[in-house]
């Protein structure tokens, strides 16, 4: 039993040519988005993106809580229902280990690592509300078994027609996964995102833990980019595309399980033409997620979302307070420039210093405006319900 070939390769060892080029289309494509807004803009979008990321990674396995719903978890407003409330915590402590990852790779460490996926999933399966996530049903004893954040599994389990490496083998896995997947120091940008890629589906196939491999991996493959770095990546996340396509994103990985077919379907154990499938697959997600942002970034329709969104909330035809007076001209501003002194609102809006003051305030405490210090510069943040009408493709509507 092994998970070879570790990348798409034809039977000449080469990386697959179409699949290099698509990568390379990635990371141009990617890397341009970071020049669609100013950086407080563009930092706005990759934290709304954190709760994006959640919400779509979490609903590909059928548990997704709505962003509004996450917005609230984040200000300690728990639902009443205790599955929702389940769901709330599950989305702050996926939202938390994001940042988790960030932070991990600012000392260089590599994220094709043991240690790396272990903590991963602890970080996630430990944080506070998550015990009801360590319940995990055995399907052929129909018992109870409680996961260990962290730990490697200790029980033998089969997915789909898939099944995983016993308990017994895991570390030998985890020492050939380590092994093969030591990215050579000259490798293109295009390459690594195929290395990431790839991994993404042998994490996948060795199954490490009970319950929580596919959020798991999925957290990974977004530390990997961010540890290439991809450019760009946090202004859109592949959890979306996956989502979108569930269906065909278990089939492509089923698919990659697909045993070699003979001298011509590459050199691993499994099949190399099954692997290429699913590498393209998983890069025209990747690629149209791109699209997809580029197009609802642009500055011109972006500015005109916002300004209907204004008027919508002003002539109250939402279920939320309306926005106050002048709440347009300075989100128009905030979208050009990035930041505002608060000292010059007033010279924005053309009121005193009162109104503006007032002005700052109240967005505040509604959640559209944010700052380092309460004395600082504001910048606008883009809470989900804010988000749901002006990114409505990014965040379904209530």
């Amino acid at each position: 039993m092994d998970f070879t070939p570790l990348l798409p390769c034809d039977n000449r060892g080469n990386i697959d040519s179409k699949l290099l080029s698509m990568a390379e289309e990635l990371c141009i494509k990617s890397a341009s988005l970071t020049g669609s807004h100013t950086p407080q803009i563009l930092y706005g979008i990759k934290e709304l993106l954190r709760k994006v990321n959640s919400y779509y990674s979490n609903q590909i396995e059928s548990e997704g809580t709505h962003p509004i719903d996450i917005d609230k978890a984040s200000r300690r407003e728990f639902s009443n229902d205790s599955k929702e409330k389940q769901l709330q915590q599950l989305s702050l402590a996926h939202i938390e280990v994001q940042r988790y990852i960030e932070e991990y790779f600012i000392g260089g460490k590599t994220p094709y690592s043991r240690d790396f996926i272990l903590s991963v999933h602890r970080e996630l399966y430990s944080r506070p509300g998550m015990a009801h996530f360590l319940q995990v049903k055995n399907q052929e004893s129909n018992t109870i078994i409680k996961m260990m954040p962290g730990k490697l599994r200790y029980d033998n389990v089969c997915v789909g027609q898939h099944i995983a490496p016993s308990h017994t083998e895991l570390s030998h896995f985890f020492d050939r996964y380590e092994q093969l997947y030591k990215v050579p120091k000259y490798a293109t940008q295009a390459t690594q995102v195929i290395f990431a890629l790839a991994s993404h589906h042998r994490l996948m196939w060795i199954h490490p833990f009970l319950d929580g491999n596919g959020r798991t991996a999925r957290l990974v493959l977004d530390g990997i980019f961010d540890s290439i770095p991809l450019e760009g990546y946090g202004l859109w996340n592949i959890s979306r595309g996956l989502s979108r396509r569930s269906r065909d994103y278990k089939h492509y990985l089923a698919l990659a399980d697909t045993v070699r077919q003979g001298d011509l379907d590459g050199r691993g154990a499994l099949s190399a033409k099954a692997f290429i499938s699913y590498v393209k697959f998983m890069l025209e997600i990747a690629l149209d997620q791109v699209d997809f942002m580029d197009k609802n970034l642009k500055m011109f329709s972006l500015h005109e979302r916002i300004k209907n969104y204004v008027r919508l909330s002003r002539e109250k035809l939402f279920n939320t307070k309306p926005l106050p007076k002048y709440s347009e001209l300075l989100f128009k501003e905030l979208l050009m420039v990035g930041e505002v002194p608060r000292g010059k609102v007033m010279n924005i809006i053309h009121t005193k210093d009162r109104t503006a003051t007032t002005l700052i305030k109240e967005l505040v405490q509604m959640d559209f405006l944010e700052s380092n210090t309460p004395k600082s510069a504001i910048r606008l943040k883009f809470n989900a319900h804010f988000a749901s009408y002006i990114f409505p493709e990014l965040i379904p509507q209530r």
